[in-house]
């Protein structure tokens, strides 16, 4: 879990990035960036867009895109794309890194795995590519919807039983 000193590192390290491009940090592009360094949820941007808007209720979804790409450029957010569903936003850890996903709900985490050392020049040799960037995903079904799956099957059973009961 980062600390409070962890994350206003982060936050100065991404408003450093975008100040060194030339942009200019504004009120609703500082709560874009606090948003993203806080969150444990890999948000999707209509995620950022509603919590932006109870701080700066004028905010419009394009500035919340427009931030979201100047991050992309900058190296200070990374993507996580999903062919199914919208785009999520990991500002906390912009390096490539595993991420455990649900099934059902689509949680996030992030998963602390150590790299295999030497790994992107193995593949390299092998294949000739110059590897750059990695993305490592595990799917699976999450503590919170395996309780909700376990008490729906157990409410199902249940049911059946009092049906079995009554057909007799």
């Amino acid at each position: 879990m980062a600390t409070g000193s962890d994350i206003q590192q982060r936050l100065e390290e991404m408003r450093a990035a975008l100040v060194k491009r030339g942009v200019a940090i504004t009120p609703k592009r500082a709560k874009v960036l606090e948003i993203l360094a806080t969150s444990d949820e890999h948000p999707n941007v209509g995620d950022l867009h509603a919590e932006v808007q109870r701080w700066h209720p004028s905010t419009s979804l394009a500035t919340v895109y427009n931030t979201i790409e100047l991050l992309k450029e900058t190296g200070q957010v990374l993507e996580l794309e999903f062919s199914a569903a919208a785009n999520r936003y990991d500002g906390r850890r912009p390096d490539s890194h595993p991420h455990l996903v649900c099934l059902e709900c689509q949680r996030i985490d992030d998963l602390e795995v150590p790299e295999p050392e030497g790994i992107f020049e193995a593949i390299g040799a092998e294949t000739g590519y110059e590897v750059v960037r990695q993305r490592l995903d595990y799917y699976g079904i999450c503590p919170n919807c395996q309780k909700k799956r376990e008490s729906r099957l157990s409410g199902q059973a249940g049911f059946v039983a009092l049906n079995d009961r009554a057909n007799y």
